[in-house]
């Protein structure tokens, strides 16, 4: 069998957060092989070849990947979501740019995360692995109360609750085990600040600082992201303290090539390192409010490296400043009636994305975690304030009506 001269990816995911990658991946010239458990996955349709496998099947991606290599030239994987493991696996068995296998398991486990940083000194609040409720307890008389329970392997904070009293623990363990597949928990001390999203791609020993944004949440006691504002206002000062931890962390957890992307927290004590995926981020951060705002592209930074080329700089200099905002509109649980005013919101000036993935008939339920949110508004403007004006236009012409669920 002869080698096609076209060179291929592997994307890992087609979901709606995945289509800038595919398309990215298409303007290289690259044919674009991707995989999702999804048949109806919407970013099938942008591909050349659509693989229906699990995300996380991590030997099932490796079998593809060996077994057709040569058919597709295939050069390159790519995380379009949470599954740096799958990626990794995939690039260690091709001998493609990747991390090892251990490194990526370590970004993709919060129990293997947090005890390599507090072995190393990297600010993050005290937590453990546990199974039993026994052993949360022990682990809360260290913690504290509030404290925040978590998935050990799991993303969009699914399976995460902030508890106030033993009395919630139960709860809270048992929704936490049951999001993870190691069947255990994190239990970890509940901190207070200002949280930030931030961007870095480390290649050749250096770190590069992409980008960062500031987050807003709410629906306590669960952990649901509302909105980020993309770029952070924080101060010069305040965003390199928060980078010098981000630096240390990924350090720490052995990522030498590619993404580390950070979920920070600034407390009255200091910057603190909550998570490290060896990815990109998702949340529409990379894929939209990045480049509306500064005009980088981390997206195809990443996948040339990925590729084996240089890192291109230029691709991660900011060339414009404006603010982009990514919200949410959250109507309340229910089988949702009608869904109008997306297209007269789309029209709207300083609105560039509405996206929607459910549809009437859906239910909607409970915002327990940040996989249950269904509608997102992307806006921007040259401050923050232009760019919430677009945000504000965009909702008051949405309307989304969900009558009770049978």
């Amino acid at each position: 069998m002869s080698t096609p001269s076209q060179e291929a990816i592997l994307i890992v995911s087609a979901g709606m957060m995945q289509i800038p990658a595919i398309k990215t991946a298409k303007a290289l010239g690259l044919r674009v092989v991707a995989t999702d458990r999804n048949a109806n996955a919407p970013g099938f349709a942008l591909c050349d070849e659509a693989v229906v496998l699990d995300s996380k099947d991590v030997d099932g991606h490796v079998r593809f990947a060996l077994e057709h290599r040569e058919r597709l030239n295939l050069r390159a994987a790519f995380a379009g979501s949470d599954i740096a493991v799958t990626v990794a696996a995939v690039t260690n068995a091709l001998g493609l740019p990747g991390i090892p296998l251990d490194v990526a398991q370590r970004s993709n486990n919060k129990g293997l995360m947090k005890e390599r940083w507090l072995r190393d000194g990297i600010p993050t609040p005290f937590g453990a692995e546990v199974q039993t409720l026994e052993e949360a307890r022990q682990v809360l008389k260290r913690t504290g109360f509030p404290a925040i329970v978590k998935a050990v392997d799991n993303a969009a904070s699914r399976g995460s609750m902030k508890i106030e009293s033993e009395a919630e623990l139960p709860q809270a363990l048992e929704q936490a085990r049951a999001a993870s597949r190691t069947g255990t928990a994190i239990v970890e001390q509940y901190v207070v600040g200002a949280e930030q999203s931030v961007e870095t791609i480390v290649w050749q020993g250096r770190h590069y600082h992409v980008g960062m944004a500031d987050r807003e949440f709410g629906y306590h006691p669960f952990h649901i992201e509302t909105a980020h504002n993309d770029p952070s206002l924080l101060g010069d000062d305040t965003q390199r303290r928060i980078y010098e931890v981000v630096d240390a962390a990924a350090d720490s957890l052995g990522i030498t090539f590619g993404p580390a992307k950070a979920d920070m927290i600034m407390t009255a004590s200091g910057p603190m390192i909550l998570e490290m995926p060896a990815r990109l981020s998702g949340g529409f951060h990379s894929q939209y409010t990045t480049p509306l705002s500064t005009g980088q592209d981390p997206i195809r930074a990443v996948m040339e490296i990925s590729l084996g080329r240089p890192l291109d700089e230029a691709l991660i200099r900011p060339r414009q400043h404006r603010t982009a905002i990514c919200a949410g509109i959250f109507p309340p649980p229910g089988r949702i009636k009608a869904i109008e005013g997306l297209e007269a919101a789309r029209a709207l000036p300083g609105i560039e994305q509405v996206i929607v993935t459910r549809q009437v008939g859906d239910v909607v339920t409970e915002y327990i975690d940040n996989g249950c949110r269904f509608c997102w508004v992307i806006g921007v403007g040259d401050d923050k304030a232009q760019a919430q004006a677009a945000i504000a236009r965009a909702r008051a012409t949405i309307r989304i009506e969900v009558e009770p669920a049978a």
